[in-house]
Formats: structure tokens, sequence, C-alpha cells
């Protein structure tokens, strides 16, 4: 008969515990396994039964498995003993934990690689990954987890039954995640190997409606309705048929992805549409008496229970394997078999409160945001805003555009010149007259004076008598002139050509009068001549100087527009009946998903009918998750 070993934390043997008593054990299906057994107080080999040391527990000769001390008890009778709390070396992976935030998993990422994930957190590197079975994509979250509950959570959400399996033979150890066999592996029958059979009946948590709640809080809380087909719970109809309809509400925040929630809840609707059916059975292990195979008990496996006196015949899986005193009493055995396997959620919450882990998933809050934008705009120039999302926005519950036309505004209708500039006639030009032309005076005609006037030194008959600035005389400016008449000879005959008179200058009158007597002026019928002549322009240029026009400074006003078209995102929206409130969540562009994209700008564009100035903004009620970056 084998007895308990003494390891320390390096698997090095420290002794054999040859004076144990009441070596006894509990193995209970995708839990931790315990231990116990108990030693005389005054046995030296206690010095290495300390805490967290390594014990290795049996059956006789058979290795049950690898355990951990985690608790000593001294008790007085008649002798002192010591009394040792063992539980498997799996809770080593209680010692490790998932700081903060963690993300793993999702598309292309199997179970296998989530499961690596975890292990490779550990300090010390006593566990690897051996089978895996399961083959899912499911995407998982942990924050401030330890290990173990982080395994514990990967099959949660499978719809398929599993079960956690390891080898402590060989070190690193190896874990294992497997699909249970369905073969039959032992039998329990009254009279044969049954001593005694209690059966129990929960119908207090039965539930054939689950609503599953996820991530979030209020209504950004995640529901299943969108991997559900907009339905929020999940239920069974025979169940409902049969005891009526009993709902309960199930909330994880471990869960961010629909689907995943989707499948837990159904694991936990199929745990709880039936009333909890429990068999504890006393038996006998006659495998440990007498080597009989079938009579070897397993948690996990299918084991098949006959009791033909009260009409019970079951096959069905063992939750639990519990012998008390394998050294005292090697042949009692209790099994525990259910109508469906334990839910570990409870042992899990154990678990982290042991070590001094809570559950702290941030779930984050409801943020408004006021994004506000001008701008002058018309029919081929948009008025344009960008929005950005970023990925920590969990849920975009509104996306408002309000709008306003303000009349099209310039602050300045003036600007400096370019410097000076000079540009040339282009050249000498010369026009011709178009030929001589007479005209004639159409007749003589008489007209008379209509009387005779005086006039004074001062009066001023023309334009070109002034009044002298210094004695008032008048002065009478000439100027320069020049007359022409036909030429004459000394005696008085006309001859070819003309002569011409020139006189001029300015003369001073003093004061007197002109008398004019009343008479007539006659002209006789006569005609003008011009003769044929050019006109000649030299060439010459124009100069205009360096200079500069000053800015006129001011707030203009023209045109206000009464309608505008809408792009979001590139694409056109229908005309809105009003430029308040226009929902433009449907309008943003979406993943492969069909969720709006994050991590993307967004653009809003507003084109209006005429030259306008837009005001607008965009009112946004968004969820965010309270994990970033750092903290500045």
């Amino acid at each position: 008969m084998a007895k308990p070993q003494i390891f320390n934390r390096d698997m090095k043997r420290l002794a054999y515990l040859d004076n144990a008593l009441a070596v006894g054990y509990g193995l209970e299906t995708n839990s931790l396994w315990t231990a116990t057994f108990t030693l005389p107080a005054d046995d030296p080999k206690n010095a290495y039964c300390t805490p967290l040391n390594f014990v290795e527990i049996f059956d006789g000769d058979e290795r049950i498995d690898l355990f951990r001390i985690i608790g000593e008890d001294m008790e007085r009778s008649n002798g002192a003993t010591r009394y040792y709390d063992c539980e498997h070396v799996l809770a080593t992976l209680l010692s490790d934990v998932l700081f903060q935030y963690h993300q793993c998993g999702g598309s292309g990422v199997k179970t296998a690689d989530v499961l690596n994930y975890i292990l490779a957190r550990q300090t010390r590197q006593n566990w690897k990954l051996g089978a895996c079975d399961f083959k899912r994509y499911f995407e998982y979250n942990w924050e401030n987890s330890t290990l173990l509950a982080a395994l514990f959570a990967v099959p949660e959400c499978f719809d398929s039954e599993y079960l956690w399996s390891w080898d402590t033979t060989v070190y690193p150890w190896t874990l294992s995640l497997t699909v249970p066999t369905e073969a039959l592996k032992s039998e329990i029958r009254y009279a044969k190997n049954m001593t005694n059979i209690k059966k129990t009946t929960d119908a207090t948590s039965i539930a054939n409606r689950v609503y599953a709640l996820g991530y979030g809080e209020g209504v950004n809380q995640l529901t299943i309705e969108s991997a559900n087909g907009g339905v929020p719970y999940v239920e069974d109809a025979l169940s409902i048929e049969r005891y009526g309809l009993c709902s309960t509400i199930l909330v994880d925040s471990r869960y961010q992805v629909a689907e995943n929630l989707k499948a837990y809840a159904e694991q936990i609707l199929a745990g709880l549409k039936e009333p909890y059916v429990s068999y504890e059975i006393g038996a006998i292990d006659l495998h440990r008496l007498t080597g009989d195979k079938f009579s070897k008990f397993r948690p996990g496996e299918i084991v098949r229970v006959v009791d033909e006196a009260d009409g019970i015949n079951l096959r069905t899986r063992i939750v639990r394997v519990e012998k008390a005193d394998a050294e005292g009493d090697p042949g009692n055995v209790t099994v525990t078999i259910a109508n469906k396997t334990q839910d570990i959620a409870g042992s899990i919450s154990d678990l982290q409160s042991r070590a001094l882990i809570s559950e702290t998933y941030a779930q984050g809050a409801t943020n408004q945001q006021i994004y506000n934008f001008s701008d002058n705009a018309d029919a081929t120039h948009p008025a344009k805003l960008q929005l950005y999302i970023s990925d920590s926005v969990v849920r975009i519950n509104k996306m408002l555009l309000n709008i306003e036309f303000e009349a099209f505004r310039a602050y300045e209708k003036a600007i400096g010149g370019g410097g000076g500039q000079t540009t040339s006639s282009g050249g000498g030009q010369t026009t011709s007259s178009g030929g001589g032309q007479t005209t004639s005076s159409g007749g003589g005609s008489t007209t008379s004076s209509g009387g005779g006037q005086t006039s004074g030194g001062t009066a001023l008959e023309s334009s070109n008598v002034l009044p002298s600035e210094t004695n008032g005389q008048a002065v009478h400016n000439h100027g320069i002139s020049q007359h022409a008449r036909l030429a004459t000879t000394s005696d008085g005959k006309t001859v070819d050509g003309y002569e011409t008179f020139i006189w001029s200058g300015a003369h001073t009158h003093p004061s007197h009068t002109h008398r004019i007597s009343a008479h007539t002026h006659e002209v006789y019928d006569h005609t003008h001549t011009v003769r044929a002549h050019t006109h000649t322009v030299k060439d010459h240029t124009h100069t205009v100087k360096d200079h500069t026009h000053a800015i006129e400074f001011g707030i203009y006003e023209g045109q206000r527009a009464s309608k505008a078209t809408i792009k979001v995102d590139g694409k056109e929206i229908p005309a809105p009946s009003s430029y308040s409130n226009i929902d433009i969540v449907k309008y943003l562009a979406t993943d492969s998903s069909g969720k709006i994209r994050r991590n993307s700008w967004h653009s809003i564009e507003i084109l209006p009918d005429n030259m306008s100035r837009i005001v607008g903004a965009v009112f946004a009620q968004t969820f965010c998750n309270s994990r970033g970056g750092g903290d500045y």
C-alpha cells in the first residue's frame, strides 16, 4: 500500500508519510479536487507538511493525483492529531492573474490558441496545454481574473459537454480540454455493489426562458437580440408546456459579443429547464477490493444505476466521487450522479474570492458630445464636418444632425495692388481726314442789333475780359490768335495762296465806356472749304506707378440658401422635411459585420442651393468603455 509523499515546490521529494491516517479525497467533474489526511501531532514529518508544499495521494496502490497543502488543524483528545486539507495542484493557477484588461479570440483564433494565451501568463510554467478537442472562434474578455478562472470560463459558452482532465505524472504538468466519452464505464446495481441510494429533486431553480445580459449598463447593456432574430431571450417550448413559463435573467459582464452570450445562455437553459435531480449512492468499491474494473468510479464517466425495486434505471454521468478513509475503510465510496452537469459558476466565484479578486469588469459610461461647425458654401463647394469614432465606443445610441442657413458672409472687399506697370501705344499712327469738304452758308441773311447800348469800363462782355487785381481796370486778353486771308499784291491784286496775320498779348484799358449804335449785320452767301489733310499721333507710352490698394474691412452679407443636399460618408441622404434632428446613424459607413466603422473618420457634407453660410452641429450619444491608454 503506497503512502502519501511530500514534495517541495520544485518537485523535490522531502518525505514519505508512513504514519498518515484517514487519507480521503473528493473528485468532482470540472472543478478542483480535494484531499485530506492526518498525522500524529508528534510525528517529526509534520515539519515537511508546510503550506503549499505538494502531497501525492494514493488509494491503496493506485495513485489518485497530486495536491498541495492549504490548511492545517490540530485537535487534542486522547492524543493530539494534525488534520491537513489539500487541493489539486491545478490551484497553482490561482497564484497568477490576468491583470487589468485582456482580450483574446475571435475570427481565426481557435480555442487552443486562447488556452495557450492564458497559460503563457504563468510566472512559473507549471502547466502546458495537452489535447484540445474543440475548435471554436469565440472572443473572450477578462479583467483582473485569475488564470484558473479564465481557463474555466473558456468552455462555459460551448453548446456541448466538455471535460477538463490533466496529467501530473510529468512536469510541466499537462492540462487537456476534451469531449467526454459516452462509453459506459461502470455500473452500480442494487444487491451487487449498492449499499444505499438517496434521490434529491430540486425545482427551485427551474427556468425555461432565459433573458441574457452581458457587458454594459442600462440601455447600453449587451443583449442577444442581434444574434437571436431580435428576441432578447432563449426558451424551451417543451419545458414551458410541462411546467409553465418560468423566466430568469442571466447577467454576466464578461461577455461582450452577442453570439458568445447567446451560446452561454443556451447552455444555462439546458441546465435549468428541468428540475435538478441527483442521486447520492453509497457503493462498495469492488475495484479496490477485488480488482473489478467495471466497479471503478471516476468523475465525468458514464455509469449505469439499476434499482429494480424502486424502478430506477439510469444511465448518466458521474458528478462526484468521494472516499472518506482510503486506509481504514477502503471499500466505502460515495458516488453522486445528476441529470445535468454541475454549474461551476459558484466555484469560480469562490476561487476568485479566495484570491481576493472580485469581478471588477469595467462597465464604461454613457457619453454625450456635440460637434459644431460653420462655413460658407455653395452648390459645388460644401461645408464639411469630419467626425472620428474610436474603438472605445461600444455602442452608438444617437447621431443627430442640425442645420441652419444664414446669409453668405465676407469680411473685406478690396486688396493691395501688385506694383507699377508701363504699357506702350504700339507705335505712331496717322489718320486721314477722308478728303476735302465744302459747306454752303445756305444764303445771305440780315440781323438787327436790337438797339444801342452803353457799357462802363468795368463791364465785361466776354470771357476774355477780366478785372485787374491792382487797379480794377479792365484787362482784355487776346491770347494768341492766327487768321488767314487771300494774299494781295501792292497794287491790290489778288494772288494765289494765303497770308497769315498773328497778334497776341493782353491790353489794359482805362476806365471808359462804349456806345454801340443800333445797326444791322448783313451776311452774304458764302462757302467754307476744308482741304484734305491728315492727323499724326506719335509713338508714346503710359506709365502707372507702383501703388497699393488698402483693405477695406467689414462684414458683408450676401445670399441665403433655402435648402441643401446632405451627404454622409459620400452618400446622399433623402431630402429631409426639416433640418432639425436629422438621424444620420443608418447612413454612416459600416464594416463587414454591419457595425458603424470604428477607428475611422466619417464625413458630413452640406451643399446649399446657392451661396450661403451653413451653421451646423451633430449631437452624439455613445456608450464608451472605461479602458484606454495612459493617465495624463
